[in-house]
C-alpha cells in the first residue's frame, strides 16, 4: 500500500534513509540522526512538502519525499524529489504518488534525481524515459575540505 507518511512513521523513515545512505555514493559521509529526523518532520508537516511510503504488514519498505517551490525565474511551481528509495519493488508506484501530489500542488514540472548513485544510470534513464521524463543536464560532485 502506498500512503502519505505521518509523524508516527519517523522511525521507519529514518531506518530506510539510513539504508539508502549506506548504499549510496555518500556512504562515507557522517549521519546526524537529529538532522535526518528534523528534515523528515519539516517535509511531512510543511505546506510545500510530502513524503509517501510503501507499507505492508505494518512495515515500511520504501519512501519518496518531495517539495514544491517557485522557479528561479518565475513563480511557477516546480516539484523536486528529495529522496527516493524502495526495497520492495514499489519505486514506480511511489513516483506516481509524488507526481499526483505535484499535480495537485499545481507544479508545472517534476524533477527527479539519481544522485545517490545506487541505480544503474543507463537503466534508470530508460525507465524514466518510459515514464515521460527527459534527461536534464548532468550532476557532478567534488569533495570540499572545510
Amino acid at each position: 500500500m502506498i500512503r502519505r507518511a505521518t509523524r508516527d512513521d519517523l522511525p521507519g523513515l529514518v531506518a530506510l534513509a539510513l539504508r539508502e545512505h549506506a548504499a549510496s555514493q555518500f556512504a562515507h559521509q557522517p549521519v546526524d540522526l537529529e538532522h535526518v529526523q528534523a528534515s523528515f518532520l519539516c517535509v511531512i508537516h510543511g505546506l510545500a512538502g510530502a513524503v509517501f511510503v510503501s507499507e505492508s504488514g505494518g512495515e515500511l519498505h520504501g519512501l519518496i519525499a518531495g517539495i514544491v517551490q517557485p522557479g528561479l525565474f518565475n513563480r511557477r511551481q516546480t516539484a523536486y524529489e528529495l529522496l527516493w528509495f524502495a526495497e520492495d519493488g514499489s519505486g514506480l508506484r511511489l513516483l506516481a504518488a509524488l507526481r499526483d501530489w505535484a499535480i495537485r500542488m499545481r507544479a508545472v514540472q517534476l524533477v527527479v534525481h539519481d544522485y545517490a548513485g545506487i541505480a544503474d544510470p543507463t537503466r534508470f534513464t530508460k525507465v524514466m524515459a518510459r515514464r515521460g521524463f527527459d534527461v536534464m543536464g548532468t550532476a557532478y560532485v567534488s569533495a570540499l575540505e572545510s
